[in-house]
């Protein structure tokens, strides 16, 4: 979804080291997992950062998450199915786009939260604000482990009692912009996901 071609490359690094160019400051989410052994002791000191997504899912366990969330000190939902994905703006277009989440401009603050093939037909995704704090946590009940990975990579196994912690860093990532944040997202979602694309209808009639 960059908006630069990997082709021209030497070109465009050109144009952005001689002249002015526009930026897109993307959200990036920080997460600390917190094991039940440690007594709510964070596992690591530094936070996972992550660009896109972090996902929980039920890897190879046949049986559905049973995943406990919480948004800052209010109870969200109990998630039961494939898994969740708690996303950035930027990653809208990606894993939770999949998964049946919205597609957002990168520039508007928030977190979107996915739920992954839920056991319910009415469990819709949610966009929540920037400033809030998610705990997805295990409970002791349930039938199986989960899984986190983080923009895909570093898959942690979760056990009953154990908890992640996402919100949103206060170090955001520029990124060069083609043209501009706007233009270079509708372009993104044209030309990369080719949204809305149909043929036009035919006249009827007599012309």
């Amino acid at each position: 979804m960059t908006p630069f071609p990997s082709e021209q490359y030497r070109e465009c690094l050109g144009n952005v080291l001689k002249r002015p160019f526009a930026i897109t400051l993307r959200s990036r989410l920080q997460c600390h997992v917190i094991r039940d052994a440690a007594k709510d002791e964070v596992e690591t000191g530094e936070p996972i950062l992550v660009l896109n997504e972090v996902t929980i899912d039920r890897g190879m366990s046949s049986y559905l998450t049973y995943l406990e969330c919480y948004c800052d000190s209010s109870f969200v939902t109990c998630v039961q199915g494939d898994g969740l994905i708690i996303s950035t703006t930027s990653g809208s277009t990606a894993y939770s786009l999949a998964a049946g989440g919205s597609m957002v401009h990168p520039q508007v603050p928030g977190i979107l939260f996915t739920p992954i093939c839920p056991h319910s037909l009415s469990f819709r995704p949610l966009i929540l604000p920037e400033y809030v704090t998610l705990r997805v946590q295990v409970p002791f009940n349930s039938r199986g482990q989960a899984w986190a990975s983080f923009d895909g990579k570093g898959r942690i196994q979760l056990g009953p009692g154990d908890a992640l912690i996402c919100s949103v860093s206060p170090w955001p990532l520029p990124t060069a912009c083609l043209v501009d944040s706007t233009t270079d997202f509708l372009r993104s979602i044209h030309e990369g996901l080719h949204w809305n694309l149909r043929k036009s209808q035919a006249l009827d009639g007599p012309g």
